[in-house]
Formats: structure tokens, sequence, C-alpha cells
């Protein structure tokens, strides 16, 4: 396993250092070097960029405007010190209850509105214990 890449979630703000309604160019700047920009759905409104070595997906408004961060490997989430992939998806589905009593909880993943949080956790059906596959870390109004 590699270096984590350690990242301090603000919740409906952004991670430190990147807040949302941040420019493409800033977060490029953010970031440094080493990205690959595409549009994720057909529909995209703009491409997203994707920071391999950083474990980061930047995803942005049809402004151009940063709205919502998803992190993986070797990226390490942290909400108050707490690493969001570093325990099995059943421990951070009950960290985050612990922080937001309305936490929907879904078949594969996670949703809490008012951390702007939410776990992608596709194997979580067979075996919960392993950790989420990814974080994403949203805009207040990103789901609306």
């Amino acid at each position: 396993r590699g270096l984590e890449v350690k990242y301090d979630i603000a919740p409906g703000k952004g991670i430190k250092g990147i807040p949302f309604g941040t420019g493409v160019s800033g977060v490029r700047a953010a970031l440094g070097a080493g990205f690959k920009s595409f549009m994720r759905t057909p529909g995209a409104a703009h491409p997203c960029d994707y920071f391999a070595g950083a474990g980061l997906f930047a995803n942005y408004d049809k402004t151009g405007r940063l709205e919502a961060i998803e992190l993986a490997s070797p990226a390490a989430p942290e909400l108050y010190g707490i690493n969001l992939l570093g325990m099995g998806f059943e421990q951070a589905v009950k960290y985050l209850k612990s922080k937001d009593p309305q936490l929907e909880r879904e078949v594969d993943g996670a949703i809490s509105l008012a951390l702007g949080i939410s776990l992608y956790a596709p194997h979580a059906v067979n075996d919960p214990k392993l950790p989420p596959e990814s974080v994403l870390v949203f805009a207040p109004g990103y789901y609306d």
C-alpha cells in the first residue's frame, strides 16, 4: 500500500485548502500537475478532473466552479481526524450517524445532507466490513 494523501473535510465548505466555488484553474493549481479531464456522464454540464496521484476527482458546476470532491485510495479523507476510508463501511456509517442522525443509508452507500458527505460502497451488500470505495464531499444544494 502506497502513501496516503490526507484531506481534512470541512463540512459544507470543501476540503482544507480547496473550498467549494474554486474555479478549475484554482483547483488545478492547488493540487498540482498530473490530472486527466473528462466528461463523467454524457449529460455532464462541465468536464471533471481526475488527479490519480491524489485519489481525487474534482466535479465542477456548469460555470466551472468546484461543487463536489470525490476521494478514493490513496486519499485519506478525514472528518474530525477520522479517516473515512480507513474503516469498514458499517463502522463509517455509524461514525457519520453520530454526527448526523438524519444520515440516509442506501444499499451501496450512505448520504448525509447535513455534513455534505456521502459514502460509495458497492460491495456493502455482500461485505459491510470492507471500507467504502470512495467518499464524496459536496456543496450545499448539490443534490437539489
